[in-house]
């Protein structure tokens, strides 16, 4: 089983996985918001995107100022 807490299952998936996992790690999201829980979501992570589709990231934040700030 997939563990979505971790991304790196991106970097063996599809060309669109394996996009979007670049893209993640050239902008450092993960690390960015790591403070908050990330979470991919959405329809890329499980292989069922359109063309139309982007990357979801589900944030958990107990100060609602200390996530906008970021």
């Amino acid at each position: 089983m997939i563990d979505f807490q971790d991304i790196s299952y991106l970097k063996n998936g599809n060309e669109r996985q394996k996009s979007a996992y670049q893209t993640l790690i050239k902008y450092q999201i993960f690390e960015k918001l790591s403070g908050f829980n990330p979470l991919l979501a959405g329809t890329i992570p499980i292989d069922i995107d359109i063309p139309e589709s982007d990357l979801d990231i589900i944030c958990y934040w107990q100060n609602v100022t200390d996530f906008i700030v970021l």
